[in-house]
């Protein structure tokens, strides 16, 4: 771990930027909720029309074959996709999903970037964590382990039940950075002095808006691009 001066710009936030899947979650969160949904025992019909819809686009993903598109759209339409396990459900009975969800996975969290996590705190950083999976997940992880704010991507509702047909506005690629700094607009943040962990090339305007960018368990076209200065990698 790697302690940082984070005196700087008088009453200016100091971020700690932290990607979900891949790199405080060592894993993919759809297949994992999925896996959840039947472990409770849920609709196994809907289950298998939804793993017959995304099993080729998490494959791709996963491997980060594109089949005639960018790994950001696979993980757009993946995402849209496994919304249709919510069909029917109201707000409460997916949150309700969700935090279950958020409670298995945060002991299976990376703990190095754990670690990280409580040295932020500690040292006065506003924790952030940034993901393209379901906010309400994200907000559920982040009252476990200590994040000030998290941002995903919303669910959308019509007459009190997720309504599965409309487009998600999905948080991915370089549509991360733009969500990041619309979420303090109108609140200074000291860039330079703020840390950004992600594992992914998808994930390099997050990592080049800040003054530390942290590489943790880098992807093939990410660790492409390293060593850089400035920059650290946490290899597991």
């Amino acid at each position: 771990m790697t302690t940082y001066d984070i005196s700087g710009e008088m009453g200016a936030l100091k971020l700690a930027i932290f990607d979900f899947d891949g790199t405080l979650f060592p894993m993919d969160t759809l297949p994992f909720l999925m896996a959840e949904w039947r472990h409770e025992g849920r609709s196994l019909r809907r289950l298998l029309a939804v793993c017959a819809s995304v099993g080729s686009l998490l494959v791709g993903y996963k491997l980060g074959i594109a089949c005639g598109g960018s790994r950001e759209m696979l993980h757009r339409v993946a995402l849209q996709r496994v919304t249709r396990l919510f069909a029917g459900m109201n707000e409460a009975e997916v949150s309700a999903f969700l935090r279950r969800n958020a409670e298995l996975m945060v002991p299976l969290l990376r703990p190095s970037v754990l670690a990280e996590l409580r040295l932020a705190r500690e040292q006065g950083y506003h924790t952030v964590l940034l993901s393209g999976t379901y906010e309400t997940l994200m907000q559920h992880v982040g009252a476990i382990i200590g994040i000030d704010t998290a941002i995903g991507t919303a669910l959308h509702y019509k007459n009190g039940t997720v309504d599965v047909e409309r487009e998600l506005d999905v948080v991915c690629g370089d549509d991360k950075a733009e969500r990041l700094i619309a979420a303090f607009a109108g609140q200074p943040v000291d860039w330079a002095e703020s840390i950004a962990y992600a594992d992914s090339y998808s994930d390099l305007p997050v990592l080049r808006r800040v003054g530390h960018p942290v590489a943790v368990c880098p992807d093939p076209e990410l660790a492409a691009l390293l060593p850089q200065p400035g920059w650290r990698v946490i290899e597991r």
